[in-house]
């Protein structure tokens, strides 16, 4: 359900399913339809990312998971083991988040500005539940 009283307007959405993205898709539908305000996220600001190199390197978790971090024509992706790399943009100088999926990931720094760790935060939702967000904090390795 959403409301918008202010303006007079909002649905209802029931199916006989549980397919939490069903309801949410129909939602969209509706909300693009009738010009809703605030049911899209807002596109997030992307910066040029200079020295893009900085960045790169193998990062691991204490757990043993392996990221590896590579730059492209100053373009940033990480790759999780044997998965295909994924392109990341950045928001900030510390702060980058994918398109295709719902992840961000915040690079840290010591004192004298070099990138030591990354913490990787996936926000998701199954089927019937909201599912915490989860994160991954990942070392650079020498």
């Amino acid at each position: 359900m959403r409301v918008y009283a202010h303006i007079g307007k909002g649905a209802v959405v029931m199916l006989n399913s549980n397919e939490v993205e069903l309801i949410q898709e129909v939602m969209r539908a509706i909300a693009l339809e009738y010009d809703w305000p605030d049911v899209f996220e807002k596109e997030k600001p992307i910066i040029p990312l200079s020295q893009a190199e900085k960045y790169s390197g193998l990062y691991l978790t204490k757990s043993g998971l392996q990221f590896k971090v590579v730059t492209q024509n100053e373009n940033l992706f990480i790759q999780c083991d044997q998965q295909p790399p994924l392109q990341f943009f950045p928001t900030s100088e510390l702060e980058f988040f994918a398109k295709t999926v719902n992840t961000s990931i915040c690079f840290e720094r010591d004192d004298t500005g070099n990138i030591t760790a990354m913490t990787l935060s996936q926000a998701g939702v199954t089927s019937l539940r909201q599912q915490a967000d989860k994160q991954i904090r990942a070392e650079r390795q020498e």
